[in-house]
C-alpha cells in the first residue's frame, strides 16, 4: 500500500491537521523531478553511453536544486514541529487524565464495602477503557508520522541523489518527545496494570456471596456505617428487582437509622436504578416520595447524571422526571456528552425528540468532535437521523476548510442507503473532504453500488470526474482497483471517463488489471475503445527514469522495499558482474510458514480478536518458538499492513516444535494476552484431515488458539495458518557437483552496443529502468506436464480427468499401470526422429509415459519445463482428489526422477552415460500452485522455479469441469475462496519476490492489452515468461518484444534469447 493511502486510511479524522503533510512534501520533490527532465530534454540530444555517463548538470539547474532543497528542509522543519507541538500537547492532557484515575482508583479501592455497593468500579473500569483507546490512537499517530518522515526522506534522497536520510533522522527527527516512545510504553503498561487490577477486583467481588436481604445482625455485630452501607445494597437489589413492598421496608429501615448520609444512599440508588432497563417505575417511585434524592448527583468518575444514565438505557419517564426535577438537558459528561449524544448512539429514537423539545442542542461536538448526528449516522439510526434534521441538524462543516466529519461521507463509508437519501433530501452537497475524497470515492471504495446509482443521480457528470488530492484517483479508479464491478457499471452508465489517468499517468484498467479484477478490465476496455497506457508514454516515462537514475514512483505500490536495490546508472567495470547461484534450500531442517488470520477463506478472519477490546485499533504480537534454538522471535504489529504475510522458522523436528503467541500494547511491555501451538497441532504424520481444514497437500492447517490473561482466564482468539516443507532425502545434493546449477543476477544487463552508438528509446526501454535479470537459462525447453498415481509414479499427463467413460478419474486415483492401460503404448517411440518440438510436445503429452521414461527418451540437449500439476484448495472444491498425496510426498517423488535422470542418462542405443556435464539436461520447474512452488524451492537448490498465473482469468479446464461427488459435498470446501495468488498479478509478483522464485509465468491475454503491466513485473526483478492463445498473434508477439518480455510460451516451447543470457 503506498503511504499516502495508508495515511487516509489509518488517521484519526479529528486530528487531520495534525499529520504530516506528506502530499506538500511530495510535491516539492516531484518539482525537482521534473525540472530536471525538462532541463536534459533541452535540446534534444541522441542517449549514448557516453551521456550515461555524464551526471553533470547545467548551472541554472544546480542552482533551482539548491533552491528547492532550501525549500524541501524548511517545509520538513515545519512539519516537525507541527507533529511534536500535538503531541506534548496530548502527552500532557494523558498524563493529567492518568493521574486523576489512579487518585480516583485508591480513593474506590481503599474501602472495599463501599465498593461492593458502589457503581464506581464499573465506571473507572469504563474511563480506563477509554483512555486505553485514545492512548491507542495517539500510538498510532506517532507510527504514522515516523513512518512519514522516514519514506519522505527516502524520496528525497532518490531524487536529489543525495544521502541525508540517516543523518537527519538520527539528528532531527528521532530526538524529538514525540518518537521518544519511553513516555508512551509507560502510559500504556500503567493503563494495562489498572485494567488487570479492577478485573481481578471484579472477579473476587463476584465471587464473593453477597449478603441475605433478611440476615438479622445484633448490635454489636457492624458498625453503624456497614449497616448502611448493607442497606444500600438491599435497596438497589430490590429496586433494580422490581419489589415495591420490600423497597418500601427497606426505607423504613433507613428512617431508622437517619442521618447526613441517608440523601446520597438514596441519590446513588437512584443513580444506579437509572441506568439498569429492569428497574420498577413503581419502586422507583418510593426513592422520589422520600424527598432526598438529589437529582443533580453526579458519578465522581465519569461525571455522568442520572439523565445520562436513563439517556443511555432510553427510559423516557425517567428522562422527562429528572428534567422535571431540574436536570440541565445540555449537562456533559467527562467525555463532553451530553445526554444527546447517548441517546442518538442507541438508537433511542422518542428519547431524541423529548430532549430536542427541551432545547438540546443538536449541533455540540464531544471531544471526539463528534455531534449527535455523527454517532447517529454513523452506526445506522436512520429514525435519529430523521428527528435530528427535522430540528436544524448541521449537514453540512461549520466552516470552510472543517470538513473533519461529512455526514453525507460518513453514511456512504458506511452504506446506509437510508440516511443518505435523507441527507440528500434536505440538501445535502456532495463535498470533498480534506483529502479530496468525495462520497462518490468512498461509495466506489467500498463496493455500495445501489448507493452509488443514488448519488449519481444527484451529482454532475463532472462531479463524477472530480480527483483526489493525494493521487489523482477519480471514483472509477476506486471501484476498479477494488473489483467491484457493479460500482463500475454504475459510474460508466453516469457518464464518467474511464481513459482518464492519474498522477502517475496510469489509468483504472491498469489497476483493475494489476488487481486481477477481469470483469472491471473486460467493461472498461469495452468502453474505453481499447484505451490503454500507450508505448509512447511508458517509453517517455522510463524515459524520465533513465534520466533521473532511477525507478519511477509506481513501483512504491508494492515493491517500495526495493529501492534501495535499484542501481546505479553509471557503467559497471569491466569485470564479471556478481551472479547467484541456486537459492537457499532445506538440507534436514523443516521449514514451517505462519500466516496470520485466515486469508485464504471467503470471510476472512482476523489474526485477533479480543473480548471487549473492539476498540483497541494497533497491537504488537511476538511469535517466538520452542524449544529455544535460537530463532529470533518475529515482532508483528498489527493489523497487518498485507494480510498474506508469512512468517518462518527452520527447525530440526516437529515432535517438540511449539509456538508461543504474546499479545501486547503497541508501545507497552504487559502482557494483555497469552496463547500457545502445541506440538501436536504440527504433527503432519498423524491424520489430522489436514484436508478439512482447507489447506491442501495434507502439510498445514488452519487453527484457532484461545489467548489466556494472566489469571488464565480467556480474554481473545489468534487465528493462523501453517504449512509445512519437509526437507528432501531423496540424494545429495551437492551444488556444482554432479547436478549443474543455475545461477541468476540482477545486476543490469551489459546494453547490446560495444560501439557507443546513440540508443533509440525502444532499445533503452526495458533494459536500464528494468535490470532484468540475467540467467543461465538459455535455449529451448518443452512444456511438460506431470501428476503422480496413486503408487507414486511421476507420469506426464495434463488434464485433471482420465477419459474413462461414465467414471471420473483423476491421475491419482489410478496406479501407473492402470494409467498406461488407459493410452496407446508407444514404447518403441523415437523422439529423436521428430525434429519439430511442438509436435513433440504433444507426442509426449499423448503417449502415457512416466516421466523417467521421457527424460530418458529424449535428447539431453532438449530442455524442459517440468510444470508441476496439483489441485488448489479452489480445485479441490470443484473435483475430488480423494487419493492425492500430499505435498510433500507428491514433489518428492517428482524430484527423485529428475536427479536420478540427471545422474546417469541412456542413450537410445542403450549406452549410459554417467556423470557427464556436457550431457546435462536444462531443467526448471513450475507450477499453479503457489505451495507446490514453495515446496519446490525450498527441497532443492539446483533448478530454476516459476510460479504460474492466467492473471485473474478462468481456467478453461476448470470452467468446463464438472463437479464430482465426494467429500466436498457434505460442505468441507464451501468456505472456500479462490487464492488471490492465483488470480492478482501483484500478489503473484509479491509471492514470487518474497519465495525467491526466479520469475514468473504469465498468460499473455492481459499483459498485451495492459503492457504497461510488463513493465512493473519486469521492474520486480523477476524474469517474465507469458504463454495463452495470445501468444499466437504475431502482431503480441512484436508488442512483448517490444516491452522486453523473456520469453514467449508457443506451442508448448519456451525459447529463451541468448542475449537473454548477456553474461
Amino acid at each position: 500500500m503506498k503511504f499516502g493511502k495508508q495515511i487516509l486510511n489509518q488517521q484519526t479524522t479529528e486530528w487531520a491537521a495534525h499529520y504530516i503533510n506528506y502530499k506538500a512534501l511530495k510535491k516539492i520533490i516531484n518539482s525537482l523531478q521534473n525540472a530536471q527532465h525538462n532541463e536534459r530534454s533541452l535540446p534534444p540530444t541522441p542517449v549514448t553511453f557516453g551521456s550515461l555517463r555524464d551526471h553533470s548538470q547545467p548551472d541554472d539547474f544546480q542552482i533551482f536544486k539548491q533552491q528547492q532543497k532550501t525549500a524541501f528542509f524548511f517545509k520538513l522543519e515545519r512539519e516537525l514541529e507541527k507533529v511534536n507541538t500535538f503531541y506534548l500537547q496530548k502527552e500532557a492532557e494523558f498524563k493529567v487524565r492518568l493521574r486523576t484515575l489512579n487518585d480516583k482508583k485508591k480513593i474506590l479501592l481503599g474501602n472495599e464495602r463501599r465498593l461492593a455497593r458502589s457503581a464506581s468500579l464499573v465506571t473507572l473500569t469504563e474511563a480506563f477503557q477509554k483512555f486505553q483507546q485514545d492512548l491507542s490512537k495517539l500510538q498510532q499517530f506517532i507510527e504514522i508520522n515516523a513512518t512519514g518522515f522516514r519514506k519522505i526522506l527516502k524520496k528525497w534522497d532518490k531524487r536529489s541523489r543525495t544521502n541525508t536520510k540517516e543523518l537527519y533522522l538520527t539528528r532531527q527527527v528521532e530526538i524529538q518527545p514525540c518518537f521518544n516512545r519511553d513516555i508512551i510504553a509507560y502510559l500504556s503498561d500503567n493503563v494495562e496494570n489498572n485494567l488487570l487490577d479492577l478485573q481481578d477486583k471484579n472477579i473476587k467481588l463476584s465471587a464473593t456471596p453477597p449478603s441475605s436481604p433478611d440476615r438479622k445482625h445484633s448490635v454489636g455485630e457492624l458498625e453503624e456505617p456497614d449497616i448502611m452501607d448493607d442497606i444500600e445494597i438491599e435497596l438497589f437489589k430490590a429496586v433494580t428487582i422490581g419489589t415495591p413492598t420490600t423497597v418500601h421496608e427497606i426505607l423504613e429501615r433507613i428512617r431508622q437509622h437517619q442521618g447526613e448520609e441517608d440523601h446520597d444512599i438514596i441519590s446513588r440508588v437512584f443513580w444506579r436504578a437509572c441506568s439498569e432497563k429492569s428497574s420498577s417505575v413503581e419502586s422507583i417511585e418510593y426513592l422520589i416520595n422520600t424527598n432526598k434524592i438529589n437529582f443533580k448527583y453526579m458519578d465522581d468518575i465519569s461525571e455522568r447524571t442520572c439523565l445520562h444514565e436513563a439517556a443511555i438505557v432510553g427510559k423516557l419517564p425517567l428522562m422527562k422526571l429528572c428534567v422535571e426535577r431540574g436536570v440541565r438537558v445540555d449537562c456533559t459528561d467527562i467525555y463532553g456528552r451530553k445526554p444527546l449524544h447517548y441517546v442518538c448512539m442507541y438508537g433511542h429514537s422518542e428519547a431524541a425528540t423529548y430532549l430536542l423539545s427541551k432545547g438540546a442542542d443538536c449541533k455540540s461536538c464531544d471531544h471526539d468532535g463528534y455531534n449527535p448526528l455523527i454517532y447517529a449516522v454513523t452506526i445506522g439510526h436512520t429514525k435519529c437521523v430523521e428527528i435530528l434534521l427535522e430540528n436544524g441538524a448541521q449537514i453540512e462543516p461549520l466552516e470552510e476548510g472543517d470538513h473533519n466529519h461529512i455526514p453525507l461521507s460518513l453514511a456512504c463509508q458506511y452504506g446506509h442507503k437510508d440516511i443518505a437519501l435523507l441527507l440528500l433530501d434536505k440538501g445535502a452537497k456532495i463535498i470533498p473532504d480534506a483529502e479530496g475524497i468525495t462520497p462518490l470515492h468512498l461509495t466506489a471504495r467500498q463496493g455500495h453500488h445501489e448507493l452509488l446509482k443514488v448519488l449519481t443521480d444527484h451529482c454532475t457528470c463532472t462531479s463524477l470526474d472530480t480527483p483526489d488530492k493525494y493521487k489523482g484517483w477519480t471514483p472509477i479508479f476506486y471501484a476498479a482497483s477494488e473489483g467491484h464491478i457493479e460500482c463500475v457499471n454504475v459510474l460508466t452508465q453516469a457518464g464518467c471517463k474511464v481513459n482518464i489517468t492519474d498522477d502517475a499517468r496510469h489509468s483504472p484498467i491498469y489497476y483493475a488489471a494489476w488487481e486481477g479484477h477481469i470483469k472491471c478490465i473486460d467493461k472498461l476496455l469495452q468502453l474505453a475503445g481499447g484505451f490503454v497506457e500507450t508505448t509512447e508514454s511508458i517509453m517517455n516515462e522510463q524515459m524520465m527514469v533513465v534520466e533521473n537514475g532511477q525507478i519511477d514512483e509506481q513501483n512504491d505500490i508494492d515493491l517500495d522495499n526495493n529501492i534501495n536495490n535499484i542501481p546505479s546508472l553509471k557503467l559497471p567495470p569491466p569485470i564479471l558482474p556478481f551472479r547467484i547461484y541456486g537459492h537457499s534450500y532445506l538440507d534436514k531442517k523443516y521449514h514451517i510458514q505462519i500466516t496470520l488470520g485466515h486469508p485464504s477463506s471467503k470471510v476472512p478472519r482476523p489474526p485477533i480478536h479480543l473480548y471487549g477490546n473492539s476498540e483497541i485499533s494497533s497491537l504488537k504480537l511476538v511469535m517466538s518458538s520452542k524449544p529455544d534454538t535460537g530463532i529470533i522471535p518475529h515482532s508483528i504489529i498489527l493489523p497487518l499492513g498485507d494480510d498474506r504475510e508469512t512468517f518462518s522458522f527452520q527447525v530440526d523436528t516437529l515432535r517438540s516444535f511449539s509456538l508461543e503467541f504474546d499479545i501486547f500494547p503497541t508501545f507497552g511491555s504487559r502482557v494483555i494476552g497469552r496463547g500457545v501451538a502445541l506440538p501436536h497441532v504440527f504433527d503432519i504424520t498423524n491424520d489430522h484431515e489436514r484436508r478439512n481444514n482447507l489447506v491442501t497437500g495434507g502439510t498445514g492447517g488452519k487453527i484457532i488458539s484461545p489467548l489466556f490473561d494472566t489469571h488464565l482466564k480467556v480474554v481473545g482468539e489468534l487465528a493462523f495458518e501453517f504449512a509445512i516443507v519437509k526437507p528432501f532425502q531423496g540424494v545429495q545434493l551437492e551444488i556444482g557437483g554432479q547436478v549443474e546449477t543455475y545461477w541468476k543476477s540482477t545486476n543490469p544487463v551489459t546494453l547490446p552496443n560495444s560501439e557507443q552508438q546513440p540508443l533509440s528509446l525502444n532499445e533503452i526501454n526495458g533494459i536500464i529502468p528494468s535490470f532484468i535479470t540475467a540467467s543461465s537459462l538459455s535455449g529451448k525447453y518443452i512444456q511438460i506436464v506431470v501428476q503422480v498415481t496413486r503408487d507414486m509414479v511421476a507420469v506426464v499427463y495434463s488434464e485433471w480427468m482420465l477419459p474413462v467413460e461414465e467414471f471420473d478419474l483423476c491421475v491419482s486415483d489410478v496406479t501407473f499401470k492402470q494409467f498406461r492401460s488407459l493410452g496407446k503404448q508407444q514404447e518403441n517411440t523415437d523422439f529423436n526422429n521428430i525434429a519439430n518440438l511442438s509436435e513433440l510436445q504433444k507426442l509426449i503429452h499423448k503417449s502415457y509415459l512416466s516421466l523417467e521414461e521421457v527424460l530418458k527418451a529424449i535428447p539431453p540437449s532438449i530442455g524442459v519445463n517440468l510444470e508441476i500439476k496439483y489441485p488448489t484448495a479452489y480445485e479441490m472444491s470443484r473435483f475430488c482428489f480423494s487419493d492425492i498425496p500430499d505435498i510433500s510426498s507428491y514433489v518428492d517423488t517428482i524430484l527423485q526422477t529428475v536427479y536420478d535422470n540427471a545422474q546417469s542418462h541412456t542413450t537410445n542405443d542403450g549406452s549410459e552415460i554417467l556423470n557427464h556435464k556436457s550431457n546435462n539436461r536444462s531443467v526448471m520447474f513450475s507450477s499453479f500452485n503457489p505451495a507446490i512452488c514453495t515446496a519446490l524451492n525450498w527441497k532443492q537448490p539446483n533448478y530454476a522455479v516459476f510460479f504460474n498465473s492466467y492473471c485473474g482469468f478462468e481456467n478453461e479446464e476448470i470452467t468446463r469441469g464438472k463437479k464430482r461427488k465426494g467429500r466436498e459435498d457434505n460442505g468441507t470446501y464451501e468456505d472456500v475462496e479462490k487464492d488471490k495468488r492465483c488470480t492478482s498479478i501483484k500478489e503473484a509478483v509479491k509471492f514470487a519476490k518474497s519465495n525467491n522464485l526466479l520469475g514468473v509465468i504469465f498468460d499473455a491475454t492481459l499483459l498485451v492489452k495492459v503492457p504497461s503491466l510488463i513493465t512493473n513485473v519486469k521492474q520486480s526483478g523477476l524474469v517474465l515468461t507469458t504463454f495463452g492463445a495470445a501468444n499466437n498473434d504475431n502482431r503480441n508477439i512484436i508488442l512483448q518484444d517490444k516491452y522486453k518480455v523473456d520469453a514467449k510460451v508457443i506451442d508448448g516451447v519456451i525459447e529463451y534469447k541468448s542475449g537473454f543470457d548477456a553474461y
